[in-house]
């Protein structure tokens, strides 16, 4: 690209150029002469060889400026093209952070929904599951429909619930439709992660980057090294789990006195900003145990918890 150094000009080249204006002759060689020429401001002369004629230098400025603004505008076309690159590193950034090359952000729950029965619908060889926590009824729907196809197909399952959901109607129909399948179902009482694994190759896994509870969104991870460990991490909670015929009712044995004591004024019409001050501990305490007790449970909110809480007593 020029830097319009060919715009300088050389020791003398003014003398030159004034010496030609003056109709005087100048040697072949005279100082700057070749880039006078190259700017259009002299040229040689059509009546007298060997010698040079001066050419209005503000013709030759205005013809230059012309030129060069040309070139600015095509030169600032580009730049704005540019800009649009940058654009796009901007998105490049943002799904850097959600994921990086080996994920897929997903940032609506129907997204999630779509990319898992893709993949689901590719399985060759194994699907493993995690749901700690409760599905609605049109959920377990599609996925008894969805989940019996796989196993039809000679697809290997295994499905692992939290304790607490196997008083819920619509997963016991759900199981039991998976086990005439000759799906595994297993139950932990303890917290873990909700999780889809599809033949080692790729996981579904919620954004645990986000902080809001309502947040539906996830991550589709395909990287190999990634979704290894998470196979690993799963089979080893499915070794401390208990088969689901074998898992009996859920129990609060698992809770500790705090934790009892907390749900019993709850469940008694004590609020909660008051619990505190009743069993000696501060509010925040008190929120702490109830927020710990939502995450090993899977649920998403003190209501949830205290119906839980309702069915141990029933059971």
């Amino acid at each position: 690209m020029n830097d319009g150094s060919e715009f300088d000009l050389p020791a003398g080249a003014e003398q030159t150029y004034a010496t030609i204006i003056d109709k005087l002759p100048i040697p072949p060689d005279a100082p700057g002469l070749s880039r006078l020429q190259a700017l259009g401001l002299v040229a040689p002369s059509p009546t007298d060889p060997g010698r040079y004629v001066a050419l209005d230098a503000q013709l030759a400025i205005r013809s230059h400026l012309a030129t060069e603004q040309a070139a600015f505008g095509r030169v600032a076309r580009r730049m704005a093209g540019i800009a649009a690159l940058d654009r796009l590193a901007t998105r490049h950034d943002q799904a850097r952070y959600w994921g990086g090359p080996g994920s897929e952000f997903l940032p609506t729950v129907e997204l999630v929904v779509a990319r898992i029965e893709e993949s689901v619908s590719r399985a060759t060889t194994e699907v493993l599951t995690a749901q700690p926590g409760y599905r609605k009824r049109p959920v377990i729907d599609s996925a008894t429909q969805r989940d019996s196809d796989l196993l039809q197909r000679g697809v290997r399952m295994q499905i692992l619930y939290h304790a607490s959901t196997r008083t819920n109607p619509h997963i016991q129909d759900y199981t039991t439709a998976m086990q005439g399948g000759g799906a595994e179902i297993r139950v932990l009482h303890g917290p873990f992660p909700q999780i889809i694994i599809i033949d080692g190759r790729e996981a579904f896994i919620r954004n645990v980057a986000s902080r809001d509870e309502d947040d539906h969104s996830g991550w589709r991870v395909q990287d190999l090294a990634a979704v290894s460990y998470m196979r690993e991490a799963y089979l080893l909670d499915w070794m401390r789990a208990d088969p689901w015929d074998d898992a009996g009712r859920p129990t609060e044995g698992w809770l500790t006195a705090r934790q009892r004591t907390i749900l019993r004024l709850l469940a008694e019409g004590v609020e909660q900003v008051h619990i505190g001050k009743k069993i000696g501990v501060s509010e925040r305490t008190v929120g702490g145990e109830l927020a710990g007790l939502r995450g090993q449970l899977g649920l998403h909110t003190t209501l949830q918890l205290m119906a839980w809480y309702g069915r141990q007593q029933l059971a």
